[in-house]
């Protein structure tokens, strides 16, 4: 039971110490905010090319099925 006592002690200090040291996961936040804003963009981008999609290639097809009717 001592032996899991000073391990516990110890990985309370070791925590406690390696906290004081440099996160390395340090974010640069314009640039994650420029490129989420680009992301977004294209993302909004595509949707309305996907919902005008069908708009534009029914006024090409309709226009090839009434010159072919007579």
């Amino acid at each position: 039971m001592g032996h899991l006592t000073l391990v516990a002690i110890m990985a309370v200090l070791f925590s406690l110490f390696m906290e004081t040291e440099a996160n390395p996961f340090v974010y640069n936040y314009e640039r994650l905010r420029i490129a989420g804003l680009v992301c977004s963009c294209f993302l909004v981008a595509g949707g309305i090319s996907v919902l005008l999609y069908n708009k534009c290639a029914g006024r090409t097809k309709k226009a090839e099925d009434d010159s072919s009717e007579i």
